[in-house]
């Protein structure tokens, strides 16, 4: 049966634009490097309000908040309410003492406006490892000799470029938590709220069935069909968030991105609506990724994939684990190397998904499930990685054969288990 192509962000290097913390803006967008004196003011206003979070005062939070933009006022209230569900364990605003350009500024805020820099801090308690940070914008004016807050958006009502905002900054949020996961959905999701935070919670004990390892059993998991959300990201897999079911994301605790804080999936409206067990073996997949972490950093791509449809589908009976039509028929034609990690998700994703998928099935089928991971760590090579052009040495060590051996027998495995 044909299968909707899963796909997941978990290299350094690649940048989901919904990830709190992945760097600050454009630095051909940033302002002159001055501390205007207002800048105290400015920390006071948002210590103000990070204390009015922990104190759960919605009064306090907007004591500092102009009310002229109605939506902006919506938008703080809305703000406040959804971190008054998060279990926060930090959260704090810091102003930089560099500005945006005036170029961001709307006439309509009032005089003496200034743009500042501000950086978010958050960790949410038992979930992520360390604070996350992310840079974003405020709009300060005077009003009635007072400074005020005025807006959270550029003149053109955009979020701050390079902000990367959660779904708490974007939409109306509802969480649903347990000590292994916490959920976060907006209004189209939360009816089926409960059906996915039990997928979650199986998918944790399904994998861990598999996995040679421990881990934290703990993930952050998003579930939106917001479009300012969806919008949010970038660097998408095949170029667009609606073809893809799920994707998995760091969360950093410094705004150059070197330094994880933990890592998140969202799971995308399609698969929730596919149903079972479609929706069980996308969430199963990302979770994986989750759990494995950084121990397949450097791994050729298929190996990461490959493991981690193979984990999707473990619990299925073998009726259920459904392929894609178009890799029947490429498999029928025979294949004679793994695919390449640069092109994984163009344009032949979804058959270099089922391929990785079945050579990581042939090999435990053959060889045992031990081998998975003995070969996913020779490719990891202690943190340095494993060239696409240099992987055969690792993988004819483990398996006594090569990548382009592995593929044939990849190939002829579908074409036995759905020709």
């Amino acid at each position: 049966m044909a299968r909707h192509l899963s796909a997941c962000l978990l290299l350094v290097g690649v940048v989901a634009g919904l990830v709190a913390g992945c760097g600050g803006p454009d630095e051909s967008l940033l302002g002159n490097e001055d501390v205007p004196t207002q800048r105290a003011d400015e920390q006071a206003i948002m210590d103000q309000q990070a204390q009015a979070v922990a104190d759960h005062s919605l009064v306090n939070f907007m004591a500092s908040v102009d009310r002229t933009d109605k939506a902006f006022v919506a938008r703080e209230r809305r703000l406040f309410r959804n971190l008054s569900q998060l279990p926060l364990e930090k959260f704090g605003y810091t102003v930089l003492d560099r500005t945006w350009p005036d170029t961001l500024v709307d006439p309509a805020w009032g005089k003496n406006v200034r743009l500042p820099e501000v950086l978010v801090t958050t960790q949410l308690e038992g979930f992520d490892q360390r604070p996350v940070q992310q840079v974003t914008g405020f709009a300060f004016a005077e009003k009635d000799d007072s400074l005020l807050l005025v807006s959270d958006r550029t003149r053109t009502g955009d979020v701050f470029p390079g902000s990367h905002p959660a779904p708490w900054d974007l939409t109306k949020i509802h969480v649903k938590s347990s000590y292994d996961v916490l959920a976060i959905f907006d209004d189209a999701m939360w009816p089926k709220a409960q059906q996915i935070s039990d997928a979650v919670q199986q998918g944790i004990w399904d994998d861990d069935s598999v996995l040679p390892f421990t881990w934290s059993d703990r993930v952050v998991v998003y579930a939106v069909d917001n479009k300012a959300v969806l919008g949010s990201f970038d660097a998408v897999p095949g170029g667009d968030i609606n073809h893809v079911g799920a994707l998995t994301f760091p969360v950093y605790s410094d705004v150059d991105r070197r330094v994880p804080a933990g890592t998140r999936f969202i799971v995308l409206p399609s698969s929730v609506n596919a149903g079972e067990p479609f929706m069980g073996e996308t969430i199963r997949h990302e979770i994986s990724h989750v759990a494995i972490g950084t121990r397949d950093d450097g791994d050729p791509r298929w190996v990461s994939e490959g493991i981690a449809e193979y984990l999707g589908a473990h619990p299925l009976s073998r009726n259920l684990r459904r392929i894609p039509t178009i890799a029947l028929g490429r498999a029928q034609q025979g294949a004679t190397s793994m695919p390449d990690s640069q092109t994984f998700n163009g344009p032949d994703a979804e058959w270099n998904y089922a391929l990785s998928w079945m050579a990581i099935d042939y090999i435990a089928a053959t060889q045992g499930e031990s081998k998975i991971w003995a070969l996913m760590d020779a490719l990891h090579n202690g943190g340095s990685g494993t060239t696409d052009a240099n992987q055969d040495t690792a993988v004819r060590r483990v398996l006594g054969f090569d990548t382009h051996e592995l593929a044939r027998r990849a190939a002829a495995r579908i074409v036995q288990l759905y020709g």
